[in-house]
């Protein structure tokens, strides 16, 4: 299949990163799980873990690594784990970042250890930073081992009733491959009027296809946007990133003749439709 560029994704994102003047946000730099003494003298190590070396875990539908041991589909991890070492006595409280925004959209969760056979959760508390678009949920720790945190909804009536966001939102893929019978996206991209913190969830599914069946994976997945600016006053541009990366398999690409991808940004949606929209 053709590589098709969404030109106008390209200009504005290069746009955008190179002019400082439309400051741009990114997600905090230390976004890496913090452990730090509470008691005790003893000296330890910790290792930041990706989410793909991380135990304890399955791949769901949409591709994306969550935790053994909870309803199917019901947790995530946050983001990267920890691994401790030499922490023999006292203890030690063990922090996450996570989005503020998610929050207010009934996203909570507590930090989990794996035990060896499932991830036990640990009494959390969760603080909002001042000035930051992010949170802190920490737990106290006392003993060598992996953690990270869990996600899940804790409050369903805060989640955002989506509609359709309107004639000026846009989004699709940004960095992405894709061949005769399969192909890859790490990034995307999206044009709005309204303005979306790094640490925001993106996630999109392909709601029709024609023929019924083309795509065999990757028909739909989760990113968190990384990087987001105002392109000129009351329009916004983001980067969302995929961590794993959503591989597609599908039928040979002659076969397809339409396809509708939809982005869910978290009160509304819109849809790119294939091909009409890489017409003009």
């Amino acid at each position: 299949m053709k590589k098709y560029i969404f030109s106008v994704f390209s200009f504005l994102l290069v746009i955008t990163l190179l002019l400082g003047s439309f400051g741009i946000a990114r997600a905090a730099a230390d976004d890496d799980p913090v452990v730090t003494p509470i008691s005790g003298d003893n000296e330890f190590a910790t290792e930041v873990i990706a989410i793909a070396s991380l135990p304890g875990t399955y791949e769901l539908a949409t591709q994306m690594l969550a935790p053994v041991g909870f309803p199917a589909g019901e947790t995530q991890f946050g983001g990267n784990g920890v691994r401790v070492s030499g922490l023999s006595t006292g203890k030690a409280s063990a922090c996450f970042t996570l989005s503020t925004a998610a929050i207010d959209q009934g996203w909570g969760g507590k930090v989990g250890v794996w035990n060896g056979t499932k991830w036990v959760l640990l009494p959390t508390t969760i603080t909002a930073l001042n000035e930051s678009p992010n949170s802190l949920a920490c737990a106290t720790i006392t003993g060598d081992g992996t953690y990270a945190f869990i996600k899940y909804i804790v409050a369903p009536d805060k989640l955002p009733r989506i509609q359709e966001c309107g004639e000026m939102s846009i989004a699709g893929p940004y960095t992405y491959e894709f061949d005769n019978t399969e192909g890859w996206m790490s990034e995307g991209a999206a044009l709005t009027n309204f303005y979306l913190p790094p640490g925001t969830e993106i996630s999109y599914k392909i709601i029709h296809q024609d023929p019924l069946g083309f795509f065999y994976s990757g028909t739909e997945g989760t990113g968190v946007i990384n990087i987001s600016g105002e392109l000129m006053p009351g329009y916004f541009i983001s980067l969302i990133t995929f961590d794993p990366i959503i591989e597609f398999t599908y039928d040979y690409y002659t076969n397809l003749n339409s396809f509708v991808f939809r982005v869910y940004f978290p009160n509304c949606y819109t849809d790119f439709v294939y091909p009409d929209d890489l017409k003009g």
